[in-house]
């Protein structure tokens, strides 16, 4: 959209926010009503382990009924497998692929397009998303949680828009934290180990007689990868609360704030390495009323903001110096309201609205523009009907106004037939788009001539399309021996349009000229599985697998179809000889993969794969230790090979203790 016309959207938006204020008013309207005496929650009501799903259509579904692909990861599997960083734990999820780019920044990403800005994955924190308007994409490494924060995480794999918009595009990885009532007393961990790893951590939970609350602070660093200048330290302040005022009406207000200082490494001879700094914050409420069992309504707002200092001397085409900085700022409000009913006791309904304002601003990438602004609006609903015990239907879509890309319509249809209680078979359709970022829309840039004068550079002219994916999804989901044993299997055809490609090369001098464009699109087809199998109360194992290919390539998508692996593979068992010892180790390979933002390179691939092994004791009722080996088969690199523009991550093995004590 032109600058004149966004800043009319602007001028118009203060009254749309007004509107908004009346909107949450009148969802308090619904969420307050005049209480009458009934029972309170009991404890099981907060921390009963239901085998659900809740991200697939916003309602509560047995998983055996969900209309989509869905990977669980519980508390038990995240409290044992003893991960340092929460991106970790997605090794253990089929068709996912985990790395590392320069500066040994996570990497997280499904079914390929593998670049250090995934743009085609929504992850959310309790319904907050992550996803950040200026690059687009997730900071996995600058986070203010940790594994110990999460009780469980639900991965949808496959398109999920119809349910939470743009950007649901290939998967959805959902967080949700553990409630207050959890984490109480205090605890103090620790971590120590080769590579510099050096991690301190408290926490206090606490409680009155309506609310429980939680406090925690977090250090983290290392050294990063050998021979590179990416080394890491993370400071993190988190609070949670959970207030419950009347009966049946529940307040769960977070906040969180953080500081990444981190080096990255040399980019050829123009950019050197540096260090630089992060900086995030946010505030999320949410109000839920559930007082009628089969009526809930949820209001939900929260801010967020990341801002990036980034200033450095590099050389231009000359090979003169100049002083350079690629600082942004970039900030969220987002406000919804979300209600559900049970209509009859054969069907259900979820819908809802909500709005949001992202504001972005950048010297490097908005040249002399200041604050860049997208307003967003959004409407969904979704229908869930059982004409017979056998056969379900699910039905709902999402409709989603924004600024760059106008009107976009989201739907999803899915039929699920069970022919006995521990099967079922499911068939759906789905349609997604992942709207440009602000920085893909916008990017203007100022560059050095190889005289020595600055000249404007346009990347981006504006007006792209949303990429589109249609998908169809065959699934059988089954299970065995009264659930010891859960898997699913699924056979999937995408359809993608109008993908977006990135100039990288323009970014490390290696072009004259080049800009974000639509490029075309491809078909990605395959089959995916994933199995759960627990034959003793001490014994558990996860498998998956993913087989991957790509027909129709259009010949300048064809960057995004090598940067799809052929196959991805992972391996984990949990084993716990008595009540105080359990060993975990988790295995994980991918097939080669040709990285988008690395032009020029090899393609690389996972080698022998990654293996990591734990060793945990329960020191008493308060404390515990583990010995950590990761990457036991380490040989090669991660992600990344030595090539034009970067230098590659050699792999090493690593070991630490961690020390919890909790008082």
């Amino acid at each position: 959209m032109p600058p004149e016309s966004r800043r009319k959207l602007l001028s118009s938006g203060n009254y749309r926010w007004m509107g908004l204020t009346g909107l949450g008013l009148v969802g308090m309207s619904l969420i307050f009503p005049v209480v009458a005496e009934e029972s309170w929650p009991t404890e099981e009501d907060f921390f009963m382990d239901l085998p659900v799903a809740l991200t697939a259509t916003r309602l509560e579904q047995p998983l055996i009924e969900a209309p989509a692909s869905v990977t669980v990861i519980d508390r038990d599997w995240i409290q044992n497998s003893q991960a340092r960083d929460i991106h970790e734990l997605l090794r253990m999820v089929p068709g996912f692929v985990v790395g590392s780019t320069s500066g040994g920044r996570p990497i997280v990403t499904y079914h390929g397009f593998a670049e250090q800005f995934v743009r085609q994955l929504q992850v959310l924190v309790d319904g907050r998303s992550l996803y950040t308007s200026i690059n687009g994409g997730v900071q996995w490494g600058a986070l203010d949680l940790t594994p110990d924060d999460i009780e469980r995480i639900e991965v949808i794999r496959g398109p999920n828009a119809a349910a939470y918009g743009s950007n649901s595009f290939f998967a959805i990885i959902n967080i949700l934290t553990r409630h207050s009532a959890e984490t109480q007393g205090h605890q103090v961990s620790t971590r120590l180990g080769s590579n510099g790893v050096r991690d301190l951590r408290w926490r206090y939970g606490g409680s009155t007689e309506q609310s429980s609350y939680r406090v925690a602070i977090q250090h983290k660093e290392d050294d990063g990868f050998p021979d590179k200048y990416d080394q890491r330290h993370i400071d993190t302040f988190s609070a949670r609360s959970d207030w419950n005022p009347q009966p049946g009406i529940g307040i769960t207000t977070q906040l969180g704030l953080g500081q990444t200082r981190k080096g990255t490494d040399r980019v050829r001879n123009r950019l050197p390495s540096r260090e630089f700094t992060r900086d995030l914050g946010h505030f999320h409420l949410q109000v839920q009323n559930t007082r009628d069992p089969d009526t809930t309504h949820r209001l939900q707002y929260y801010f967020q903001f990341h801002d990036l200092q980034d200033g450095f001397t590099a050389l231009n085409n000359n090979g003169q110096p100049y002083r350079t900085n690629r600082n942004s700022r970039a900030q969220r409000h987002d406000l919804e309201l979300e209600s559900s009913h049970r209509i009859s006791p054969d069907s259900r309904i979820v819908y809802g609205g909500s709005a949001r304002l992202d504001r972005s601003a950048s010297s490097y990438y908005f040249h002399g523009r200041g604050w860049i602004d997208n307003d967003l609006y959004r409407a969904f609903g979704h229908m869930e009907w059982s004409p017979t015990s056998q056969w379900l239907i699910n039905l709902g879509g999402m409709y989603e106004y924004n600024d760059i890309t106008g009107d976009n319509l989201m739907p999803r249809g899915a039929v699920i037939y069970m022919p006995h209680p521990e099967h079922s078979l499911r068939f759906v359709a789905s349609r997604a788009v992942r709207t440009p970022s602000l920085a893909e829309e916008e990017i203007r840039m100022v560059d050095l001539t190889a005289d020595g004068q600055p000249t404007d550079r346009t990347v981006s002219r504006g007006g792209l399309k949303p990429e589109v994916i249609h998908s169809l999804e065959l699934g059988y989901h089954l299970q065995f021996a009264e659930g010891q044993l859960k898997a699913d299997v699924k056979l999937f055809q995408n359809e993608l349009r109008d993908l977006i490609q990135m100039p990288y090369g323009l970014f490390y001098g290696l072009e004259n000229e080049g800009e974000f464009r639509n490029v075309g699109g491809l078909t990605l087809q395959g089959i995916e599985t994933q199995w759960n199998y627990r034959p003793t109360h001490r014994l558990r194992l996860l498998a998956g697998f993913a087989l991957l290919d790509t027909t129709q390539v259009a010949t300048e998508a064809r960057p995004q179809a090598d940067s799809i692996p052929g196959h991805t593979f992972n391996l984990g068992l949990m084993f716990k000889p008595d009540n105080a010892w359990t060993l975990t180790m988790e295995y994980y390979h991918y097939g080669s993969i040709d990285w988008l933002d690395d032009p020029g390179a090899p393609p690389t691939d996972a080698g022998d794969g990654f293996l990591d092994l734990n060793l945990s004791r329960t020191l008493g009722s308060h404390a515990s230790a583990t010995l950590s080996v990761k990457d036991a088969l380490a040989s090669g690199f991660d992600s990344r090979l030595d090539g034009p523009v970067l230098r590659g991550n050699h792999r090493t093995t690593e070991a630490y203790l961690s020390l919890s004590l909790n008082f």
